[in-house]
């Protein structure tokens, strides 16, 4: 049997480097910021970064997940102390808009940019599933048109974060995504 050797301290110092730097970039960028620049601003090559997470998607595992599940736990946490299942979905609507218009990273997770971040995804998949049941909690009470489906959410959420990246959009998106929501409800 062979015993596994740990790292070298200068790798171990590189990685953590690395992982800093992405952390900053992501959060500023998005997950697209440029691996040469996390290179660069950890002040190793593109080689040792490739060598110590093989990947993007490595690289995004190992350092956005941790941040973008700390945010959506909060934001159920806030959604799931309020009393009625319109307050819980609409908090939890105009939350994530929030998230994906002001945490570029979160919002290329929330749009699935980068599918093969396993890690990143399966966090995601947590706050899509509380949406979901947000909206059947609101179809129960009788609250929510049934017209209104899970998917008209997913969609609504998909066009924000889409558009929360386009420098291009027009002003008036949010107040789309707004009404839109607010024409579903039965009981004001």
């Amino acid at each position: 049997m062979t015993a596994t050797r740990a790292p070298r301290r200068d790798a171990r110092d590189n990685a953590a480097k690395l992982r800093a730097a992405a952390l900053e970039q992501f959060l500023a960028k998005g997950l697209d910021a440029s691996l040469y620049e996390i290179a660069r601003a950890a002040g190793v090559s593109i080689g040792t970064l490739y060598n110590h997470f093989g990947c993007r998607e490595g690289l995004i595992d190992a350092v956005v997940p941790d941040v973008v599940g700390a945010r959506l736990r909060d934001l159920a946490t806030e959604v799931n102390a309020l009393p009625t299942p319109r307050d819980r979905l609409e908090t939890f609507v105009h939350g994530m808009i929030e998230l994906q218009s002001g945490d570029p990273a979160l919002n290329d997770a929330l749009l699935r940019r980068f599918p093969d971040a396993v890690a990143l995804h399966d966090i995601c998949a947590v706050s899509t599933e509380l949406g979901r049941s947000l909206v059947r909690d609101a179809h129960a009470d009788g609250s929510l048109s049934p017209d209104f489906t899970e998917d008209d959410l997913l969609s609504l959420l998909w066009l924000a974060g889409t558009a929360s990246r386009d420098p291009e959009v027009p002003p008036g998106w949010r107040r789309v995504v707004d009404r839109s929501l607010a024409s579903a409800w039965l009981v004001t």
